[in-house]
């Protein structure tokens, strides 16, 4: 009897499965035989390309829907399966992911003129034909389509042909082609057809088509009546003969491409005049550049200049995010009659949360000042490398902050202007409304901002304040799961893994004209803000409105940390003690993009040097709904530090979630942060905490809270290192002694919740 050979049988098993899995690879190329001699436009090669074409169509599969769409329509217009071919490109249209595009009618035009014209028998000239089916083409399409026409011809003829050459001498291997590689090749050589035949005809024809419809009026300088120059260009609706409702964005930032053109022809639509105007020495402007420093009077000076013009109405809304948010509320300071209302979205406030917060300044300041030039400079703004080496090296180095600018390279005097006004003085007060000039504002307002939403605080800073001031403010607050990008260019269904609730995908911009419409059309309310305060309950899949923000939370959970337990019961007197050696750099930051929202664990810059308080688990769900609040009593060997704080949930299934921005507040400001007040070494201080991130989120049953505390050290923070003097000015020569903190369990943490 044989001994059977386990070794052997499985050796001929995998030399079968091998075989098997060579047979499908094989199958899976084609063959294509590419002569030296030929080139794009012989008959030889398009012949070639045309086999290979009817191969693909027979073996290409794809589950997703959208990506098949996309290939096939191709490779029936290749194929001269003209109908086919606009069939599926119809179907892609129809996708409901596409339905709310203003473009959607025109995804793929370029594909289908040129079909069209291939199918019209009228006239013998190509040319003729395609001139014939565009216009009949333009007759059926709404106008806010054809705004975007030309971004559909865009390739030139001959980087179309270099991508393909490129492609020809890496993927053709042994006169075959795999059928990924074929797919690919079909894609390049039809778009490098139909450019090569049709864009010459098509681009000046859409050319005219914008002209006629739209003026664009780019070059124009208004004079301030300080003799500076302020740039700015327009666009109006060619279609409306009458005088119209104008909105503004002020921005330090040049909007002038061609993105911005075109969303402001899709708003023109609307029936407004659409204006982008820039800060002082920026776009055409030869004043000096000066970011927030004269938008006070600046804006109003270009409010003046539209009211002149023949096209306006004499009415005025402002729109825009983060810095254009800033310059609406610099223009309420002193009211303009002709300013109807503002829309800002995380706006900046300015000495508030930027440049900095809680009277803490960050190094992104230094880069954010990188960007704006007179032409708004995205390559050095978004070099990670670069940026990354120098807050890494001021880190290491322990330089002092206000030499942070050498390191990037050379002074910079609006940089060491703003480190002069570390408390929240005359400077800061100057730029924004502050206390009882929002008596003043008396127009209604609509604001946006996100829970991790950066400038949040400067948002909630103009809401509050307005609210406070003006007992009649007329004041709408939308808030959601949004960062700051979110809030000002765009809701997206993920942010940093968290993929929002469906009802929080919410379109900003739409809201936002159905408002102007409300206020300066007098036509209805937008029916999304049923009520002054709106507010997406993360995990709830809701959003809830109330009358006003304490409306929001009807009980507050207080938790006493002790002993790194987040307890609702105070006990007796204890502290932990914390130490932090400002001489230890051995952390650095490896990039500005890896936090996440929810993960398996904390995000380990939190969690550095931290400690971390967890609370039971928690028997029922409940919302939190608001910004925390609380108290801390510590005391320290040195004068001063600068307190961080981060709060997550803790799921039952072990996950992480961050429910807002991270706090952080100088303790010497925490009282009053027009005055600095010092702590007194060694002895027991009440810190309170304020001006901390709303957010809302339903915390489930068998969840936990968690909270971090400790002290700001890192490559992007300003280093307290306590000695009491300017903090700028101190470096790692005032490190010393460790700092050591005595956290007493008597420091507590207000939580605000919405309970049954």
């Amino acid at each position: 009897m044989h001994k059977f050979n386990v070794n052997k049988f499985l050796m001929k098993i995998a030399f079968v499965v091998l075989m098997l899995f060579s047979l499908i690879c094989f199958a899976q190329n084609i063959y294509f035989k590419l002569s030296e001699k030929d080139n794009f436009d012989s008959k030889t090669f398009q012949k070639n390309i045309e086999k290979l074409n009817v191969e693909v169509l027979k073996r290409y599969k794809n589950s997703d829907t959208i990506k098949y769409y996309d290939n096939i329509f191709r490779f029936y217009i290749l194929n001269e399966n003209y109908y086919k071919g606009l069939f599926y490109l119809n179907k892609i249209r129809e996708v409901p992911a596409y339905k709310d595009l203003h473009y959607k009618d025109i995804i793929g035009i370029q594909f289908e003129l040129y079909a069209l014209a291939k199918l019209d028998n009228q006239k013998n000239n190509f040319n003729e034909r395609y001139e014939d089916v565009f216009e009949k083409k333009m007759e059926s399409l709404p106008r806010k389509s054809k705004i975007f026409l030309k971004d559909y011809f865009i390739h030139e003829e001959q980087n179309l042909k270099n991508q393909i050459s490129n492609f020809l001498n890496t993927d053709i291997i042994k006169d075959s082609i795999s059928l990924k590689n074929a797919i690919r090749l079909c894609r390049h050589y039809i778009a490098y057809k139909i450019a090569k035949e049709t864009y010459n005809i098509a681009k000046p024809l859409i050319k005219k088509l914008d002209e006629q419809s739209y003026s664009v009026q780019d070059s124009i300088i208004v004079k301030t009546k300080t003799g500076n120059e302020i740039a700015l260009y327009y666009i109006l609706n060619k279609q409306v003969k009458q005088p119209q409702p104008s909105i503004l964005r002020f921005s330090t930032y040049t909007r002038n491409d061609d993105y911005y053109i075109s969303a402001a022809k899709v708003n023109s639509e609307r029936g407004y005049n659409i204006v982008y105007a820039c800060s002082r020495g920026v776009y055409l402007s030869k004043s000096e550049n000066t970011p927030f420093e004269f938008e006070v009077e600046d804006v109003n000076e270009v409010i003046d200049w539209i009211t002149k013009q023949s096209w306006s109405n004499g009415e005025i809304g402002m729109i825009g995010g983060s810095y254009d948010g800033f310059s609406q509320w610099a223009a309420t300071k002193n009211l303009h009659p002709a300013l109807k209302t503002i829309v800002p979205s995380a706006s900046v406030g300015f000495g508030i949360d930027f440049p900095m917060y809680n009277n803490c300044f960050s190094p992104y300041m230094l880069q954010w000042l990188s960007y704006v030039n007179r032409i708004t400079d995205y390559t050095t703004f978004n070099d990670e490398k670069k940026w990354l080496s120098v807050y890494n090296s001021y880190y290491k180095n322990g330089t002092a902050f206000n030499k942070l600018d050498n390191i990037y390279g050379k002074t910079n005097p609006i940089f060491q202007k703003w480190l002069a006004h570390p408390s929240f003085d005359a400077y800061w007060q100057s730029k924004i409304p502050y206390k009882k000039d929002f008596k003043k504002i008396n127009i209604p307002v609509l604001t946006f901002t996100g829970y991790y939403d950066a400038d949040q605080r400067g948002a909630m800073y103009y809401y509050n304040e307005h609210n406070k001031y003006n007992k009649n403010a007329n004041h709408y607050l939308v808030i959601g799961p949004y960062g700051h990008s979110g809030v000002v260019s765009g809701v997206t269904e993920e942010y940093k893994g968290y993929k929002i609730d469906a009802f929080a995908n919410i379109d900003i911009e739409d809201i936002s004209y159905q408002w102007f419409d409300y206020v300066l059309k007098g036509k209805h309310k937008p029916k999304f803000l049923k009520d002054k305060v709106n507010y997406q309950v993360m995990g709830s899949n809701q959003w809830k409105s109330v009358p006003s923000i304490d409306k929001i939370s009807n009980k507050k959970l207080r938790f006493f940390l002790n002993r790194n337990k987040l307890e609702k019961i105070k006990s007796s007197p204890g502290f932990i003690i914390q130490n932090i050696d400002f001489k230890n750099r051995r952390d650095t930051l490896e990039s500005f993009n890896n936090e996440k929202i929810i993960d398996n664990k904390i995000y380990k810059r939190d969690f550095y040097e931290k400690l971390v308080f967890e609370s039971e688990v928690f028997n029922d769900s409940f919302e939190i709904n608001g910004s925390f609040s609380g108290e801390l009593k510590a005391s320290i060997n040195k004068k001063d530090m600068d307190i961080t704080i981060n709060i997550y949930e803790k799921l039952a299934n072990g996950q992480y979630f961050k429910l807002s921005h991270e706090y952080f507040a100088r303790a010497s400001y925490s009282k009053d942060n027009t005055k600095r007040i010092l702590l007194k070494p060694n002895k027991i201080e009440t810190i309170p905490i304020k001006n901390t991130f709303f957010t809302s989120r339903k915390i489930e049953k068998g969840s936990q809270l968690i909270i971090l505390l400790g002290v700001r050290k890192s490559p992007d923070a300003q280093i307290n290192y306590g000695t009491g003097k300017d903090v700028s000015q101190e470096s790692i020569l005032d490190a010393k002694e460790p700092l050591e903190i005595k956290w007493y369990n008597d420091s507590y943490v207000e939580i605000p919740v919405m309970q049954k």
